[in-house]
């Protein structure tokens, strides 16, 4: 890829129209006469971040200060495609007329600094693996499920802790149950008339036990219903301004019809939803109503035993009231146990996104690592670069941080110890699985502690922080002598013999360097 034509209008360098040839462009001239400008501008049009934070704060400020209420154009071609690409001060982004490969841009001191960030030279290597837009891409998208996966776990989880403290009441249920039996026994046998009594009342019971769990399971069904309903919202109907009448014919004229067959889609089936709440409702009063009548009949029934013995009412009242807790318990057992399998499959599906996300990663470090071999075989022995998998814990070390503010524990020494010696999938599965004795192991912890550290990250993002990226850790070395010295040790001068050979191996890439030749010692 090359550029073809460079214009500016307006702003410092206002009605500049150049035409680049292929090969190598020289911009030559005295200070101050707008050489690092257009490479700034060069760079803000077609979206190039620095390989620091600070440096692409710095390139964004000085473009945005020259171009004023200008605009940059590029033309690009690559392989025989023209691209336009086109950016004012306030576009949010670069405008462009078809996918282009970002070329590297190196500011005026950025040469001298980019070796000294662990993400610079992250950056620096990653230029020779290829166009990893796809790649970017998918995991993303990796991502994007481990986080929504881990909500919906997480809320599964918590319905299971709350019906295992109702279901934790059945132990209790029962031994009452027991106790009641033998005098609802004595009271059956008392006379033929009190016992037929019993048996028909004991029948009412189990129907208005039965239909109070139907009563549950359909207002469950309801909120299930009612929840759904509202996550999709509203209409469901997207908003789009018409096509403007001064620009010709509608191209889009098939595409809101296609639009506008989805909004029907939507609206049916909202109604749909709307009328399943409605007669949700109904039938759930429709039951509730039901069980009244049996529960009339009931209190009748017990008035007439109490009749033929003082104080049977109140047995027969309580073994009734505790059969109906009891097939209520049972009835959420059967809720429990789908639930339980709903959360396996929910793991199982986000193990298979943290899986494939963590192959892509795995398969970056090696492409990274074949990278680093055939530079050292062109560049050595005088430069060596080295890959080290993971070895770059600062941003897990951050969500870890962010997790764990406000939770009372001083977590500052904590987390500089679990960040460096548990991987981020660890910890979200020790986490899930209550397992404190590893988090107290990798952490240098109690296992009291671990278990607060636990606690306090089931309340945070914990899909945001399994997939930190935890990225690899890239070294520079010149030879000096008969030794290495890393790249932070080196002076100014010898940095630069290391940056400079290594960015000019970019031999099928656009390379824009600001003043190379600064600061280069004069051997090199």
């Amino acid at each position: 890829m090359i550029i073809e034509r460079i214009q500016i209008e307006e702003g410092f360098l206002n009605g500049f129209d150049v035409w680049p040839r292929p090969g190598l462009n020289v911009v030559i001239g005295a200070r101050g006469t707008g050489k690092t400008t257009l490479i700034e501008l060069i760079r803000f049009c077609l979206g190039v971040e620095g390989y620091t934070p600070e440096t692409t704060k710095r390139s964004r400020e000085h473009a945005l200060s020259v171009l004023g209420s200008g605009q940059v154009t590029l033309t690009l071609l690559d392989d025989g495609r023209r691209i336009t690409v086109t950016r004012s001060a306030s576009d949010p982004a670069p405008r462009s007329t078809g996918p282009f490969l970002s070329p590297i841009v190196l500011s005026q001191t950025e040469i001298e600094t980019v070796g000294l960030q662990s993400g610079g030279r992250l950056r620096l290597l990653d230029g020779f693996i290829g166009d990893q837009r796809s790649t970017v891409s998918a995991e993303t998208e990796a991502v994007a499920s481990v986080r929504s996966l881990t909500v919906e776990a997480n809320t599964i989880r918590a319905d299971i802790e709350q019906l295992d403290q109702q279901l934790a009441e059945m132990p209790s249920i029962l031994d009452q149950i027991k106790q009641v039996e033998p005098r609802e026994q004595q009271l059956a046998a008392l006379s033929a008339d009190s016992s037929a009594k019993s048996t028909q009342l004991a029948m009412l019971s189990n129907t208005i036990a039965l239909k109070g769990v139907a009563a549950e399971a359909i207002q469950r069904f309801g909120n299930d219903v009612a929840r759904w309903r509202s996550s999709i919202g509203g209409r469901g109907e997207m908003s789009y301004d018409g096509w403007p009448a001064n620009a010709g014919g509608d191209p889009l004229g098939e595409l809101r019809t296609k639009v506008g067959q989805a909004h029907q889609h939507l609206r049916y089936a909202l109604q749909v939803l709307d009328e399943v709440v409605v007669e949700t409702s109904a039938l759930g009063k429709q039951v509730a109503a039901e069980k009244l009548v049996f529960e009339d009949h009931a209190r009748d029934l017990r008035k007439e035993i109490e009749e033929l013995q003082t104080g049977a009412g109140v047995i027969v009242r309580h073994g009734q009231v505790l059969r109906e807790r009891k097939a209520q318990l049972e009835s959420l057992m059967a809720v429990r146990q789908s639930l339980v399998a709903r959360f396996q499959t929910v793991i199982a599906r986000r193990n298979q996104a943290l899986d494939a996300l963590e192959a892509m990663r795995s398969a970056r470090f090696e492409a990274r690592r074949e990278a680093a071999a055939r530079l050292n075989h062109v560049l050595g022995p005088r430069i060596h670069i080295d890959v080290m998998r993971g070895g770059q814990s600062e941003a897990f070390a951050s969500a870890l941080t962010e997790a764990l503010r406000g939770s009372g524990l001083r977590y500052n020494d904590l987390v500089a110890s679990l960040a460096s010696r548990i991987s981020p999938r660890e910890l979200l599965e020790a986490v899930d699985q209550a397992d404190f004795e590893l988090i107290a192991t990798r952490g240098s912890m109690t296992i009291d502690r671990a278990a607060k550290v636990a606690v306090a990250l089931k309340d945070a993002d914990l899909g945001g922080i399994a997939t930190v990226p935890v990225d690899d850790y890239v070294t520079f070395s010149l030879m000096d002598g008969p030794d290495y010295k890393d790249i932070a040790e080196l002076s100014t001068g010898q940095r630069c013999t290391v940056i400079l050979p290594l960015v000019l191996r970019h031999m099928e890439r656009l390379l824009i360097v600001d003043q190379p030749e600064d600061h280069i010692d004069n051997a090199f």
